[in-house]
Parts: structure tokens; C-alpha cells; sequence
């Protein structure tokens, strides 16, 4: 039943669409009278169509959203969880105030990264690790051109990260106040991102966390993405402390295929100084 929920929990978003059309197609047939009878306190319907819209614009993903029914480590899993488990994210973020002042917009984001070991039902299939990401954030729009590209835009926040946990063996977190700058120049993408710490626990933290990270992105033949990012990017690469992501996504309608490859220290905030190998496989909603 477990494993049904999950699926459950993360498909049924997908399918949003074609139930709203077919409960428009349903909605010409109604009466007036009909319309007028039906309540929802939880999803109010909004007469005014700039209401809605007003509403909907103000929600966005932010982070990718993925979901990995086989996530394989390599290396880096200790007993008694087993090397294959399912890795979900889920990101999205509000925008709270278009322009404050010059321009400048404020946004809350949350993400959140889960690995569920859902095929260990000999240990209750638990969730081994979470990791919690709330931020609150500025943003401005740029418009700096550069080597035939240009910086778009900049942001600059606050931004939490723990596991949740209480007890010394397990807690971890660390608090950063975060500067991002972001270019592109066709289909090419690079973000950059540096920090300073207003919190960590445990001491030894930022030796691994770092101080900056890279992320450079490509979009080719239409419907092909490739990320990679580079963590703890001004580290001591004789005695390297960070990490590589690489991702891959091919597009379709509303999903994309998703395959992911995690190298070096930190797959997760409590994993910060174990090395691992992971790999996985699943879908990620488009952005």
C-alpha cells in the first residue's frame, strides 16, 4: 500500500491538466443553477479571470522537481539500508512582492530532498534521510550583456538547511545568507552562487559545504538538457571535499526523463563527509 501512495502522491499532480479539461468540458454542459449550488472552501473557483491569474502567477517551481523510483549507490550506503531506494525532490517558491523598491522582488522558497528506502521492508522501509530547505530571497532582473550573452538576473537570501534531526549523532544544519548571479547566452546557462555562514552545526560543516558553487547548464536538439554542478567550488582540489551533480533530462509533453550522477562528499546533509557514488533514474516535471 506504501509504495502505492508514493506514486500516487506524485502522478496525480501530472494529470492536473487533463482533469481540468475534461472538468471544463463537463462545466458548458452544467446549468447556471448548478454552478451557483457548488461550494469549495479548500480551491475556491474565481469568477474574476485576473483574480486567478493574479494567484496562480505568484506560485512557481524552483529547484527541479524529480522523483526516482531506482537510486543506486555505488558506494557510500552502510547496513542496514540497502543500495537501491527511491530519491524525490520537490521544490517550489511564492512570490511575495513584485518590486519593493528599484525593481527589487522578494520570494519564500521549499525544497525538500527524500531518500526512501521503500523496497527494505524487513527494516519498516523508512525514510533514511531528509533534507529541509526553507529560503526567503531577493531578486532583480538584469539586463548586463556580456561576451554575446548577458546577466539576467540576481538574487540575494537567506537560506536554512537541516535534517531534522535531535540527536548529536544525527542533527545537522547550517544557516547561510547566499548572493546568486545568473547568465546565459543562448542555450547555454551559468549560475554562480557564494555564501557566508550565520550558523553550522556540526563545527567541521564548512569544510565540506564550502563556500561557493557552479552550475553550468546546455539545452540541445530541442528537447535535451545537461547539468552539471560543481559544489565547494574554491576548494583544495589536491584534497578535493566537494561534489559533482550531473544531470541529463529529455523532454516530452508535461514530464522529462530524468537520470542523475552524484560524486564526492554530501549526497544529503547528514551523509556531509562520506564519500559516495549514486545514480538514478526517474521523471522530473518540466519547468
Amino acid at each position: 500500500m506504501r509504495y502505492i501512495l508514493v506514486y500516487i502522491l506524485f502522478f496525480v499532480p501530472l494529470l492536473a491538466d487533463d482533469i481540468i479539461d475534461a472538468n471544463s468540458q463537463i462545466q458548458e454542459i452544467d446549468t447556471e443553477s448548478n454552478k451557483d449550488d457548488y461550494i469549495n472552501y479548500e480551491f475556491p473557483r474565481y469568477e474574476d479571470i485576473d483574480t486567478a491569474n493574479s494567484i496562480l502567477q505568484r506560485f512557481s517551481t524552483h529547484n527541479e522537481n524529480y522523483f526516482m523510483p531506482l537510486y543506486y549507490s555505488i558506494s557510500g550506503i552502510r547496513a542496514p539500508y540497502k543500495p537501491y531506494e527511491v530519491k524525490l525532490q520537490v521544490s517550489a517558491k511564492i512570490n511575495l512582492f513584485d518590486d519593493i523598491l528599484f525593481g527589487i522582488g522578494l520570494f519564500f522558497a521549499y525544497t525538500q530532498v527524500s531518500f526512501f528506502q521503500m523496497y527494505s521492508g524487513e527494516i519498516s522501509a523508512p525514510f533514511r534521510d531528509n533534507d529541509y530547505m526553507p529560503e526567503l530571497t531577493f531578486y532583480k532582473a538584469l539586463d548586463w550583456n556580456l561576451f554575446g550573452g548577458k546577466f539576467y538576473n540576481i538574487r540575494f537570501g537567506y537560506l536554512h538547511k537541516s535534517n531534522g534531526e535531535e540527536t548529536p549523532q544525527r542533527s545537522r544544519s547550517i544557516d547561510r545568507i547566499i548572493g546568486e548571479l545568473m547568465y546565459r547566452n543562448g542555450d547555454f546557462r551559468v549560475d554562480i552562487r557564494a555564501w557566508f555562514y550565520i550558523g553550522y552545526d556540526p563545527r567541521d560543516i564548512r569544510r565540506y559545504i564550502g563556500y561557493s558553487d557552479l552550475k553550468l547548464g546546455y539545452k540541445f536538439l530541442e528537447r535535451n538538457h545537461i547539468n552539471l554542478t560543481i559544489h565547494n567550488l574554491f576548494h583544495n582540489y589536491g584534497n578535493y571535499k566537494g561534489s559533482l551533480l550531473l544531470e541529463y533530462k529529455f523532454d516530452f509533453n508535461r514530464t522529462s526523463l530524468y537520470l542523475q550522477y552524484f560524486q564526492g562528499y554530501g549526497d544529503n546533509i547528514h551523509q556531509y563527509k562520506i564519500k559516495s557514488k549514486n545514480i538514478g533514474i526517474g521523471i522530473s516535471i518540466k519547468q
